[in-house]
């Protein structure tokens, strides 16, 4: 379908540019025309090449879900990709490596690498109780441009032929945040099992870096889509079956199972990661879906079972992400659609009609 003359959106005028952003109790994003931002002595302006769009987006507009965590107006967008198109007055000095027409990718969680911080000073700088979230709480990336401390700025070991925008953009939480889930909370190890449940975006991703990556001995996958079980194996699963099927895979082959990580995050996959981890297991929820888990303490006590669960994961974290997809151990999966498609993207998440992640191409 077309859109006509009278519908199209209108681009915007010369300093301005068209933002998709958020607003306490909205229900969608609202198309603004705002300013191109000025960057301070200790930021950087990039031209937005990609936004990715997440789970997350759908939830914050959700009061079910996120919806009461953030009070205040901004440009949604956590997953960015750009060019550095300005450098604040302190750049040149502090950040030399960020250079005008730099490639880059930006590090979703603006901490504030304090070394008086416990977090940062400690390698978890993703949990910064003193930062923000790019485009969940500060100006994200769904517009044609975006400032950024530098700090947050990760330039991108390639060009954007060699590593497409949509894929460094997706990378900063997608393809990240199973990182982190997988290397640094749960420690896969190459003995191991590991099941995803969930093969959408991260859960995809999760395949490829527990085989890829981490070397996992045996990956198995569940989803309750046909079509995600064949995108599974083509990550790198060992095996892929159906919800409804797997606790009679797992009788059947005997399989014990080490670590599952629950990208859905629902009552039932947490219900589901319970009834099959093995005893002394890692239970790691990373999934949205249900705004609070309830468990039967008894039965986690009868397993010696341990529970956790992530927020993305570290800037350090986030150059070996690049790194690993610089080398194709990692490829993740994304299309690309229009910027102003980002409300009609957010439906089709919400209802499960995406196959794949998205970036939005300003």
């Amino acid at each position: 379908m077309g859109i006509s003359k009278s519908t199209a959106p209108k681009p915007a005028a010369d300093g301005n540019m068209i933002a998709y952003r958020y607003r306490p109790k909205a229900q969608a994003p609202v198309r603004e025309e705002i300013p191109i931002p000025t960057p301070g002595p200790d930021e950087i302006l990039i031209r937005v090449l990609a936004g990715g769009v997440c789970h997350s987006d759908v939830g914050i507009l959700d009061p079910n879900c996120l919806g009461d965590a953030i009070t205040r107006t901004c440009t949604m967008g956590h997953e960015g990709s750009g060019l550095v198109v300005a450098l604040g007055s302190s750049v040149p000095s502090t950040h030399p490596e960020l250079i005008m027409g730099s490639y880059v990718a930006v590090y979703c969680v603006d901490s504030c690498f304090k070394a008086s911080c416990y977090a940062c000073r400690t390698g978890r700088d993703n949990v910064c109780p003193n930062g923000t979230w790019i485009g969940l709480g500060s100006d994200g990336a769904w517009a044609s441009h975006c400032v950024l401390r530098a700090v947050l700025a990760v330039p991108v070991p390639g060009n954007i032929l060699t590593i497409p925008p949509a894929v460094v953009a997706i990378s900063t939480d997608a393809v990240l945040t199973p990182y982190h889930a997988l290397k640094t909370c749960v420690n896969l190890q190459p003995e191991q099992t590991i099941l995803i449940l969930g093969a959408g975006g991260l859960g995809l991703n999760a395949i490829s870096i527990a085989k890829h990556c981490l070397n996992a001995r045996y990956v198995l996958a569940s989803d309750k889509r046909e079509s995600s079980l064949a995108q599974a194996l083509e990550m790198g699963a060992d095996h892929a079956v159906l919800v409804d099927g797997l606790a009679g895979f797992l009788q059947e082959s005997q399989t014990i199972v080490d670590i599952v990580v629950d990208f859905v995050g629902t009552q039932e996959t947490f219900d589901i990661a319970v009834s099959v981890i093995a005893p002394g297991g890692r239970i790691q929820v990373v999934g949205l879906h249900a705004k609070t888990l309830q468990f039967a303490t008894s039965v986690l006590m009868g397993k010696d079972v341990a529970i956790g669960s992530n927020f993305c994961g570290t800037k350090a974290e986030l150059v070996e992400v690049l790194a690993a997809i610089a080398e194709g151990r990692i490829k993740p999966k994304v299309e690309t659609r229009p910027l102003d498609d980002c409300v009609q993207v957010l439906d089709e998440l919400r209802n499960g009609r995406l196959k794949n992640r998205v970036a939005l191409i300003p």
